[in-house]
């Protein structure tokens, strides 16, 4: 018999998110692309292969969120995109790409199987009322189900989720099209399958150790809640997936309260858990895309906080994925765009750099990467006692002295900025300089000019902040001619492309 993975209903599942990673990212960022240019892009491997993953997706995707469009350029066929305008669609639907994607079938029949050991016994249902005697042999009825408790052995567990997988095999079988077979049982709940299993659903909370090799299903937390405070737990647990770096835990947590409420509370449940017709929190553009890459980001966190050395791949511009291996000190966000990035230590060249998790995938701890070398840009003793993430700060804090956002450079330069604002204006602008500059020196030179001078390692990353002040704002051109000229080119540009100037 084929391996139960393997059966039809279950090819489509998302066993190995780095492949799909790359074309969710992609097709996000640019908006749209055909099925060619991924290919061109070594996205996909062949024509075929990107169908393979498309279908992957759209079991998790709705079609409305993953769309086919003819392109309107000549020679072209059609081209996927992504819908993804907040007031439109505000559910995050690329959190769903993660349901299920590191489990085979295996695991949803033991889970199946599992819950339905532990069911209310006040139903009484078959096979709930059997459980095998010591000999595991023969199966007798329980006189009374509440007198159990639900507690088993995991010799008990095995038995009797056996019986639970016989029983409903028929249901198994129309649902899923699981063929019916008297060993599938015996070869799906051995001994090691069943205690990794249940240790790991122990490890997260979900099943209880009472006592040696004894379990039972957790306590209810929402057990004494009602109907209205289960809305101010789920709209906490919103806005905090909508905040935090890491999206997936909460956007699940919310999603599994809503559940919750709609199975206890059928009457009371209203479309205030319905997030397309009453959004509270409109998921932003920017924070969208993070979710794709919410297992790198908690990797990287993991990683800093044992002090481990990572080896991953990234993405170059040409396609390539090449390797690298690093030391993650601290992870950083560019708030202004919205992505995530990594200061590190990379062995290979000795320096300090910035990387952008958008690319990485694959993350493995170094092994081969020993204490010594580990920390070698370190020049105190290392000891067991000594404080590494007190060093980890220092550095962070001796590269990141000059930085306005997140580039780096070996070197250091200081931008003079005039501004001029309106009487009217002044106060407000004075006070919006103040809040978003992220470091440097303001002076009040009066009748509405300010000087705003800043020592930053790359200029570049003022332009964004220095437009958002339009006319207000001049780049002293003696001081920064580069950056000057530079934002004199875009302004015509810009200019052009409304047609103010020719």
């Amino acid at each position: 018999m084929a391996k139960t993975k393997n059966t039809h209903a279950f090819q489509n599942d998302i066993k190995h998110y780095d492949k799909i990673r790359d074309i969710l990212r992609y097709l996000y960022m640019y908006g749209s692309s055909s099925k060619e240019e991924l290919v061109e892009k070594k996205l996909s491997k062949s024509i075929s292969s990107f169908y393979d993953t498309k279908q992957r997706i759209e079991n998790y995707i709705d079609g409305e969120y993953l769309q086919e469009h003819k392109s309107k350029e000549k020679g072209s066929g059609k081209k996927y995109r992504f819908m993804y305008d907040p007031f439109i669609c505000p559910v995050n639907y690329l959190a769903d790409t993660y349901q299920n994607c590191s489990y085979v079938i295996d695991d949803f029949i033991f889970y199946f199987c599992l819950m339905q050991v532990f069911t209310d016994p006040d139903y009484r249902q078959k096979p709930y009322e059997y459980v095998a005697d010591e000999c595991g042999k023969e199966y007798y009825e329980i006189d009374d189900c509440i007198d159990y408790m639900h507690e088993f052995t995991i010799n008990d567990l095995i038995t009797t989720i056996q019986i639970v997988f016989d029983t409903n095999q028929a249901l198994l079988e129309a649902l899923n099209g699981i063929p019916g077979n008297d060993e599938q049982s015996e070869l799906l709940f051995t001994l090691p399958k069943v205690r990794a299993r249940i240790q790991e659903l122990s490890d997260i909370g979900i099943i209880v150790n009472t006592s040696k090799d004894t379990y039972r299903l957790s306590d209810d937390i929402f057990a004494d809640l009602e109907a209205d405070e289960l809305k101010d737990v789920q709209l906490l647990t919103q806005f905090f997936y909508n905040c935090s770096f890491l999206t997936i835990p909460g956007y699940y947590l919310s999603a599994t309260i809503v559940e919750y409420a709609q199975s206890n509370f059928i009457e009371e449940t209203d479309s205030f858990f319905n997030k397309q017709e009453n959004p509270v929190f409109f998921y932003k553009n920017h924070r969208l895309q993070n979710v794709i890459d919410d297992d790198i980001t908690w990797a990287v966190l993991d990683a800093i906080h044992n002090t481990n050395a990572i080896q991953y791949k990234y993405r170059t511009k040409c396609g390539f994925l090449k390797e690298c291996t690093v030391l993650p000190i601290k992870l950083v966000i560019d708030y202004q765009y919205g992505r995530q990035y990594f200061f590190c230590y990379d062995y290979a060249y000795k320096v300090f750099n910035m990387q952008r998790l958008s690319s990485v995938s694959e993350i493995t701890i170094a092994r081969k990467i020993k204490r010594p070398q580990k920390f070698e840009f370190i020049s105190e003793k290392i000891s067991k006692d000594t404080d590494l993430h007190r060093i980890y700060n220092q550095v962070y804090s001796q590269h990141f002295e000059h930085v306005w956002n997140i580039a780096m450079s070996e070197k250091a330069s200081t931008v003079l900025i005039h501004f001029t604002f309106p009487e009217g204006e002044y106060q407000k602008q004075l006070n919006r300089i103040k809040s978003t500059r992220h470091h440097g020196l303001i002076t009040e030179l009066g009748n509405g000019h300010v000087d705003f001078s800043v020592t930053v390692q790359s200029e570049l990353e003022l332009v964004p902040w220095i437009r958002g002040y339009g006319a207000y704002a001049v780049v002293d051109a003696g001081t920064n001619p580069d950056l000057a000229a530079k934002l004199k080119t875009d302004w015509e540009e810009a200019m052009k492309q409304y047609g103010i100037i020719q």
